[in-house]
């Protein structure tokens, strides 16, 4: 049965022959753009030496230099990779061998025998929810055997079990069973050597400008080679295209065989189990990091990340009501797409990996057995994994640069704070993340709570159940796949064809599709907005009711004055950043000028809001100590960012540290109004709850 997965199938074998007439696109190209430098080169130089013999001269001697390195420029610029190591950087890594680590490595062994592949040379450890296979990479390694390296994250040891671990690296190794898999090395190759050609020009830039700027004479043979080099790029740039697209596919195909393997060799569900919680252990890893900066200020951090993790994760997964199976969540594909509702589809054309639903769908299909049950923790195989996790959560806090040396806190103060934190920062369970999506209803004045309630038949079931939550999905979905159709009318995404909603359109297809969207937005929006308006009735009727009618109306109407104030607020944060976004671009000095005029005129507005939110009381438990004091001190200062041909960057910082200060003031305040005004309607249903349980 192993022997049949390791064939490749049928659409294998047809896209790596494909990848194969990609490959001699780009070496005939390839040799064509060499025989005409090649020729060029000896042309120019010929002529560059025979002028300098006919008529020996300062300005002749530098025209004949300058043929002679027209060619060369030219010649160079195609065969440059060559030169070039790609070393990866192991600075990160830990490495394990045999000896430290034997549970890990007669794991390895066992598959390599089952996969009847080659053992990699190395075995590195790395932070990350992840496990890779790499080797050093240059022109020559298409020609040389290299021997692979094996990278196994701890967060994905951290979150596994010891099938789940096993079907990952079976899945790893299983790129690498057969020859016909080389294919893709070399399809990779001629990318990268594509790319380096197209981009990776710094250091052959820097050394022509130096050339152009000794003198005039040689900076116009530069410039002409310059222009010949571009027409070579043009050129590459389509070869580059063809390249990407049949690597696209030949990856895929390398994913399904390899998923294919690891199917065989340890059973579907493992793989299956593993690809679907790794978004979820790469959420946790990543709310942990996200934890641990937030508190450089404080001088906290850890010296070991990875109980933080399981904890994030545990956390996440019960907030969420998933089931356990093996000590981990288990994650169904209905929670791992709960927010992708999007209809929208490219085919992948230059993506590495097929979508994770398309992987669990042929896994479900191959339905291989687990012939060895080992649900043990995969973590556990590590004999020094204590000291391997200490050691990774080092690398990653040793470019902190924190003021005082930091205190390492323990994992269950980290458990509090986190818990502590996300109530803070949360709303009540009772809306059940409805308005984690949507803000409450504002479309009212002060003499509607005068006015009796226009519904009365409303349940809290129905106003936050799935199929209202479903809506928000449904136009958010709708909002993103807009700006991707809107993006590539646009020319910003090159692409002939798109899928929607499993029906195939033409690029010429994208202005109607943008029709039909927006129509479907608009239909949503109004949806949502009667739901918000229902709550709105729904909560005014309890509230009069409960005899707190006063309380609601007073928090009703703060909570309004302060949204429609932050979304003005709003607009004039993002229009003062968007008029400072040519500051990330190199630009000529009387440009940057007119452009430092617009960011006076919007600063102008931002200076007046400032004020604004420093005077009013409805802001002040919002600002941190520090930030009004930033914020006082930017008012009293008039910057002008910029001046002979010089950026003030120490005025630029102070420009960008009130941008950041204005922006955090002001979402604190508005989350705090809507916090105020849900956790007082949430107090409203808890009676209706009792009364329920009462009747009973």
């Amino acid at each position: 049965m192993l022997e049949n997965a390791l064939k490749p199938s049928k659409d294998f074998r047809r896209t790596a022959i494909k990848s194969i007439w990609a490959i001699l696109l780009f070496i005939f190209t390839y040799i064509f753009l060499i025989v005409i430098s090649v020729t060029l080169t000896l042309v120019c130089g010929y002529l560059g030496i025979k002028l300098m013999e006919f008529y020996t001269h300062f300005y002749t001697i530098l025209l004949g230099l300058g043929m002679i390195g027209f060619g060369f420029l030219i010649l160079f610029f195609l065969i440059k990779f060559m030169f070039k190591h790609k070393k990866t950087d192991r600075s990160h890594l830990v490495e394990v061998t045999r000896v430290e680590e034997p549970k890990l490595f007669s794991m390895i062994d066992e598959i390599i025998s089952a996969v009847q592949t080659d053992f990699p040379k190395k075995v590195y450890l790395s932070a990350e929810v992840n496990a890779s296979v790499f080797y050093d990479s240059n022109f020559w390694s298409m020609f040389l055997p290299i021997r692979k390296n094996l990278q196994i994250g701890m967060g994905l040891i951290n979150t596994t079990t010891i099938n789940e671990l096993k079907a990952i690296l079976a899945h790893e190794f299983g790129h690498f069973s057969q020859k016909s898999m080389k294919v893709g090395s070399y399809v990779y190759n001629a990318n990268s050597i594509i790319h380096d050609i197209l981009y990776d020009n710094e250091s052959y830039n820097q050394v022509t400008g130096k050339i152009a700027e000794s003198n005039s004479y040689l900076g116009i043979f530069v410039l002409a080679s310059d222009k010949i080099i571009v027409l070579m790029q043009e050129i590459l740039v389509k070869v580059y295209g063809v390249l990407n697209t049949n690597y696209s596919k030949l990856s895929h195909e390398m994913e399904y065989h390899a998923d294919a393997v690891a199917g065989h060799v340890v059973g579907s569900k493992p793989l299956i189990n593993s690809l679907l919680r790794m978004q979820l252990a790469n959420q946790a890893f990543d709310t942990v990091l996200s934890y641990y900066n937030r508190k450089i200020e404080a001088n906290i951090k850890t010296a070991d990340v990875y109980p933080q993790q399981l904890m994030a994760m545990n956390f996440i997964a019960k907030a969420n009501k998933l089931t356990y199976t093996h000590f981990f969540p288990e994650v169904n594909l209905s929670y791992y797409n709960r927010f992708n509702k999007s209809k929208l589809s490219f085919n992948h054309e230059y993506s590495s990996h097929p979508e994770t639903e398309d992987r669990i769908r042929r896994l479900e299909l191959l339905n291989a057995g687990v012939e060895d049950e080992q649900d043990g923790l995969a973590v556990d195989l590590l004999v020094k994994k204590d000291e391997i996790a200490a050691q990774l959560t080092g690398f990653m806090f040793a470019g902190v640069n924190y003021s005082n040396d930091p205190v390492n806190q323990s994992a269950a103060d980290f458990e509090v704070d986190l818990i502590g934190q996300n109530d803070d920062h949360s709303f009540p369970d009772e809306f059940n993340g409805y308005f984690d999506f949507r803000n409450p209803f504002t479309k009212y004045s002060s003499s509607d709570f005068a006015k009796p309630n226009t519904i009365t038949n409303l349940s809290i079931v129905e106003l936050f159940g799935e199929e209202n939550l479903s809506l928000i999905y449904d136009l958010n979905a709708l909002e993103a796949d807009y700006n991707v159709i809107d993006r590539l009318d646009s020319g910003l995404i090159e692409a002939k064809t798109f899928t929607y909603s499993g029906l195939k359109y033409s690029k010429a297809d994208s202005r109607k599709m943008l029709e039909y969207l927006n129509a479907e937005m608009k239909t949503k929006m109004e949806q949502l907005d009667d739901i918000d308006f229902k709550i709105f009735e729904h909560f005014r009727l309890e509230a009069r009711a409960q005899d707190v009618y006063e309380s609601f109306e007073r928090l009703a109407i703060s909570y309004q004055q302060i949204a429609n104030k932050f979304k003005e607020q709003q607009i004039i944060y993002t229009d003062l950043l968007s008029s400072t976004s040519f500051l990330h671009s190199v630009n000529h000095p009387n440009f940057i000028k007119n452009k430092i005029v617009l960011v006076k005129k919007e600063e102008k507005r931002f200076k007046e809001s400032i004020l604004f939110i420093l005077e009013d009381d409805q802001y002040r438990d919002s600002f941190k100590i520090e930030e009004r004091l930033r914020l006082k001190e930017y008012l009293n200062h008039d910057y002008k960012y910029f001046g002979a041909d010089l950026y003030f960057d120490e005025e630029l910082k102070v420009l960008f540290a009130a941008l950041e200060d204005y922006l955090n003031v002001i979402t604190q305040t508005h989350f705090a109004a809507k916090k105020a005004l849900l956790v007082f309607q949430a107090s409203l249903i808890a009676p209706v709850k009792h009364q329920k349980a009462d009747s009973v």
